[in-house]
């Protein structure tokens, strides 16, 4: 019996109605980087190139990648909510030195980056105390319905937000209100930091050990666990450059009015909506397996989209709309089914670590799929438009279409994921 199956339905809920708050509050930033177009806009307006816009989408990856590990050891030597708490207030001010780039003049790009790769550095360290912070009051039935409704509200929440300051940057751009949205955000992240200050605790939880090397032994001897992180490090770095490309491809290609793009990542916030909304009804009528399977072959599919779709195209906005829609429905449902494989996957007692151990892979995918696409940007490696049979190709397809081979190639690494083949000797406790 798990902790949580002990805690009364009351608690249960309590857990449940703060972490749907801690999302709300702390969600802003984290879509606003991840999802939105607003950093590439604000990055755009403070004169950093194509490079540098697109490595700060991959900081987080970066770090990640290098972080994430050693993080699970701060998080069982200090304790997760003190960790939290440093590190919210350490996102706070990575958000507040970004919005204050543009007072330093022509240095501003790279105070606005520094501020990026602060907040980025917290997330490594928040990160890994998340899911073992729900698994006190999540019992392995309420896993996939929680996740979905979560989502679901933040990304309401957060695809409400952007779309009125799509409006507003329709209508009137200013670099005074980039920065007032970017510090807002910042400040949010304490209100997060207080609700999972009222997370239920475990008193009489074991500690977990802080070394390193034997937690992650462990973790690595998890043959189910191994699997689906190499799987999940090859995804993510296929298809993590798809959303932001979108929208570079958009502002400083097809040269797109800013409000409309940003609108459009509306739009794409939206398809997270309705998948977070969907995706427990889904995992009710559907095996997990199958979820994965429909999130990559749509992930396939909207990057063969990108690439054939040019601005031409009668309805191009229309069509990009929809594809980013259902690039982000696609988002949705993999991320969902993440957290719940995270859980299920997470041996007791080394739960820290093997969640540190997934996310390592998932950022080092992230890191070296956005790094690796920044680079190109910044050197004469891609023609900045080429010829595919009479039409013109610019080189922010030319990434979609690589990013669509590397999914087809890893179509036929499906059946290596413990949803696909289940029964294990190594421990895996998916939701009965």
């Amino acid at each position: 019996m798990t902790f949580a199956e002990t805690l009364s339905d009351k608690e249960r809920r309590r857990g449940r109605i703060y972490a749907y708050f801690a999302c709300l509050a702390g969600c802003v930033s984290e879509v606003m980087l991840d999802s939105s177009a607003i950093i590439i806009i604000f990055f755009s307006m403070i004169n950093a190139g194509d490079m540098l816009t697109m490595f700060s989408t991959s900081v987080t990856g970066i770090l990640g990648a290098i972080l994430y590990i050693p993080a699970s050891a701060i998080n069982n030597r200090f304790g997760r909510k003190k960790v939290v708490h440093c590190s919210c207030i350490i996102g706070c001010a990575g958000f507040l030195m970004m919005a204050s780039a543009p007072f330093f003049g022509a240095a501003g790009k790279y105070v606005a980056l520094l501020g990026c790769i602060i907040y980025c550095f917290q997330r490594c360290t928040y990160g890994a105390a998340w899911y073992p912070l729900l698994d006190v009051f999540l019992r392995p039935q309420d896993r996939g319905r929680f996740f979905g409704t979560m989502r679901f509200l933040y990304t309401c929440f957060t695809g409400i937000i952007f779309f009125i300051i799509g409006l507003v940057i329709q209508r009137h751009l200013s670099i005074i209100f980039l920065q007032a949205v970017i510090a807002s955000a910042g400040v949010l992240m304490l209100v997060r930091d207080y609700c999972i200050s009222r997370f239920p605790d475990n008193q009489n939880a074991q500690p977990e050990t802080p070394d390193i090397r034997k937690g992650l032994k462990t973790a690595m001897k998890n043959g189910p666990l191994t699997a689906y992180s190499v799987y999940l490090a090859l995804f993510t770095m296929a298809y993590t450059s798809v959303i932001p490309l979108t929208y570079m491809y958009l502002d400083r290609f097809v040269q797109m009015n800013k409000g409309t793009v940003q609108i459009i990542s509306s739009v794409a916030i939206a398809g997270m909506v309705v998948g977070y909304f969907c995706y427990g009804r889904f995992l009710d009528r559907f095996k997990l397996k199958y979820l994965e399977l429909f999130a990559h072959c749509t992930f396939l599919l909207v990057a063969g989209v990108l690439f054939f779709v040019d601005k031409s195209v009668p309805f191009f906005p229309v069509i990009i709309g929809a594809a980013v829609f259902c690039n982000q429905f696609a988002t949705s449902v993999f991320t969902c089914n993440n957290s719940a494989e995270l859980l299920a996957l997470a041996r007791p007692g080394n739960k820290t670590m093997a969640m540190a151990f997934v996310q390592t892979y998932s950022s080092i995918g992230g890191a070296v799929g956005r790094t690796a696409t920044s680079l190109v940007l910044g050197t004469t490696m891609l023609a900045p438009v080429w010829n595919f049979f009479g039409r013109e190709i610019s080189r922010y397809q030319t990434f979609f279409l690589v990013n669509g081979v590397m999914l087809l190639v890893l179509f036929f690494l499906l059946p290596t994921l413990p949803s696909f083949v289940p029964e294990h000797e190594d421990y895996y406790e998916p939701k009965k």
